[in-house]
């Protein structure tokens, strides 16, 4: 009897002090300041974060990943911009490509009064094209600065900033997030505002998928209105975007009430509900499209006046353009 008592002291005493070591090391580890809430999935900690991919179009299409929050974020999150088996994947069903080549290495990385200094190796100068390199950057810059701690990306490559990349690229000084997807309307002035909008990929993939596209507009005020008129004349690109709204459709009028933001559209617009796929869609673009301004924050559409009354709702589409 003695001895099993000492037996599961013995045992009680081995799990108190592999809970104590435990408990010293987690006291030990850094935590960025704002930290991210626990997945129902398991206790890892996760951080949603947007990573930009290429399509087959040579579109850069936002993608928010849940990815570990562990010390060297950034780093990480460039990793899985990496063409590794894994990445190609993951990917495949949404017909995207990852950005960096599969040898990147990532020499140094830090971050100083909103400038993040990334030293990468010569693998990221043998792109094929100078449209692949442009992309390549800028999806990087468009990336990192989804970080509140960066606003700019210094380029160095083996440890050296260069001028220009092969391709032309200038990355000489630290670069800002620029506008994805630039495109000019066909009645462009030299003075038009820009405004980004959202429509639908129409890549034969398994999953849906919306492409930003920032257009320079023939209008002189970046308005709400002028977003959702630009966003009714549809993508330029029509090989490669859709947006199922019916043609004919038109902006009656858009109201701001108690933080709820009404954009009301001409009967045309119950059109949309032919199909409840590209329905959800459709909303989800035009919500998108909106929030990109800064004083909405929530979205109701109306239909001459009334309450659109359709099978999708706005309250269940993401914030994300797209989710992985």
């Amino acid at each position: 009897m003695h001895k099993k008592i000492w037996l599961l002291t013995a045992i009680l005493l081995i799990f108190i002090a592999i809970f104590a070591g435990c408990s010293k090391k987690d006291e030990g580890e850094v935590f960025p300041e704002t930290t991210p809430p626990m997945t129902d999935e398991s206790d890892e900690l996760i951080r949603e974060t947007i990573v930009y991919y290429e399509d087959d179009a040579g579109y850069l299409v936002p993608v928010m990943r849940k990815i570990p929050w562990v010390e060297g974020i950034a780093k990480y999150t460039l990793r899985i911009m990496m063409d590794t088996p894994e990445q190609q994947e993951d990917l495949l069903m949404m017909g995207l490509r990852p950005l960096l080549p599969a040898d990147t290495e990532i020499l140094g990385m830090s971050i100083a009064d909103g400038v993040a200094k990334l030293d990468l190796n010569e693998a990221v100068l043998n792109c094929e094209d100078a449209a692949k390199e442009s992309n390549m950057i800028q999806g990087i810059v468009l990336t990192l600065t989804e970080f509140s701690t960066i606003d700019k990306v210094q380029f160095m490559f083996n440890g050296k900033i260069l001028d220009k990349m092969p391709h032309g690229t200038v990355v000489k000084d630290p670069i800002g997030p620029t506008d994805v997807n630039l495109e000019m309307a066909e009645d462009t002035t030299a003075q038009g505002a820009t405004v980004r909008v959202f429509f639908q990929s129409t890549s034969s993939t398994l999953y849906d998928y919306l492409i930003p596209v920032t257009r320079v507009t023939s209008s002189q005020n970046a308005s709400l209105e002028t977003t959702i008129n630009e966003l009714l004349k549809g993508p330029m690109d029509t090989d490669n975007m859709t947006i199922d709204i019916p043609p004919d459709t038109k902006l009656l009028g858009i109201q701001m009430d108690g933080g709820v933001t009404y954009i009301n559209f001409s009967k045309e617009f119950n059109g949309i509900a032919n199909s409840e796929d590209s329905e959800a869609m459709t909303i989800k673009a035009i919500k998108l499209s909106a929030m990109q301004h800064p004083e909405v924050e929530k979205v109701e559409l109306l239909v001459e006046g009334k309450p659109y009354s359709g099978t999708a709702s706005l309250d269940n589409e993401p914030v994300f353009a797209n989710e992985w």
